[in-house]
């Protein structure tokens, strides 16, 4: 039996659509620390074969993503070769598997359940397979970063932004050279505001295949480009306001691909772009103007706020929206082993 946690990763540069199989841009992300997927793995019977199933006493995937996630456990030799250069010999026993998952925040609306789910996944089968060697295999990836970036582009190949959730606090990737952790100056807390609770209608999945029949998909790269430039030109600067205002022009360029594929579609609801105005038009009754949305494949928003302003904002959303549903977050490290009884 093995447990993990992974968090969510929440980007700020998008990854959204791909050409001839990989993504096309690079992306970078916000890693949290307590939203995210539980995960535990479980060896519960014989079989001459290794056969996955989800506990429903958790969460259990809709019908693609099961067999997303079987097909992606059985290719041991994924594991294999991220493993065995770091001393690692697996073993693949047959048999049947329960997986126990939990998210700690609604999935499929919006905020990385996907991402952080795979990346658990990932995590928990590779001690899984590690078989009495998971002592060794616990401390190395605790301590070795080259392990984790191995481990992030084994779980890219069940859902690329996962390979974000095993590093922090910011975490770009690089569809050719993988993950590098960016360490910024100062520390974010990221308000989810849950404006949509519902699991959204067109998957993550669909929309990149979607956005390609976009008109504006033509030139993404580029403009995705000049935005990362900037961002590392920027993401110190005391003065956040050209910070959040191309954060969110990312956003929205992401979003505008949804609105102009054939046939189009909408994740935003009206409370979504009643949050766009408030901070494109810098409300006055914001605590401040060091707020930077965004937002996912979803409609639910992230306002990022400095850590020190936060109760500020707190305050802001108790008194002036109080009932309006929150989850706060700050920045994390990446996915983890954890022994507690989840």
């Amino acid at each position: 039996m093995v447990s993990v946690f992974a968090p969510v990763n929440i980007a700020w540069i998008k990854y959204m659509g791909k050409v001839a199989g990989k993504p096309s841009n690079p992306s970078l992300s916000m890693t949290l620390s307590r939203s995210g997927t539980h995960t535990r793995i479980t060896r519960v019977g014989d079989a001459d074969r290794l056969i996955f199933r989800f506990s429903d006493r958790g969460y259990v995937p809709p019908a693609v993503g099961l067999g997303k996630a079987d097909a992606f456990l059985s290719d041991v030799g994924s594991f294999r070769s991220a493993l065995e250069p770091f001393g690692f010999e697996l073993n693949a026993s047959p048999g049947v598997y329960e997986i126990y998952t939990r998210n700690t925040v609604p999935a499929g609306t919006g905020i990385a359940t996907s991402a952080s789910g795979f990346a658990a996944l990932t995590l928990a089968w590779a001690g899984v397979l590690c078989g009495r060697d998971l002592p060794r295999f616990r401390e190395c990836f605790e301590k070795d970063p080259a392990l984790r970036k191995a481990l992030a582009a084994v779980s890219a190949r069940g859902s690329g932004s996962s390979c974000r959730s095993f590093g922090g606090p910011f975490v770009e990737w690089d569809p050719d050279s993988g993950i590098t952790e960016w360490m910024p100056e100062g520390e974010y807390t990221d308000f989810i505001l849950l404006l949509e609770t519902e699991e959204k209608a067109v998957s993550s999945s669909e929309a990149h295949e979607r956005v390609r029949t976009s008109p504006r998909f033509t030139g993404r790269e580029e403009r995705v480009t000049r935005r990362m430039t900037e961002l590392r030109r920027i993401l110190n600067s005391p003065d956040r306001s050209a910070l959040a205002a191309l954060v969110l022009d990312e956003a929205v360029d992401m979003h505008d691909l949804f609105h102009s594929s054939v046939p189009g579609f909408r994740y935003w609801n009206s409370e979504s772009e009643a949050w766009i105005d408030r901070l494109r038009n810098r409300d006055a009754a914001l605590p401040s103007g060091n707020g930077i949305l965004t937002f996912d494949a979803g409609a639910n928003a992230h306002l990022f706020v400095p850590t020190l302003e936060a109760p500020l904002w707190e305050r802001y959303f108790s008194t002036v929206h109080p009932g309006l549903k929150t989850v706060m977050d700050v920045s994390g490290k990446g996915a983890r082993f954890d022994d507690s009884d989840f």
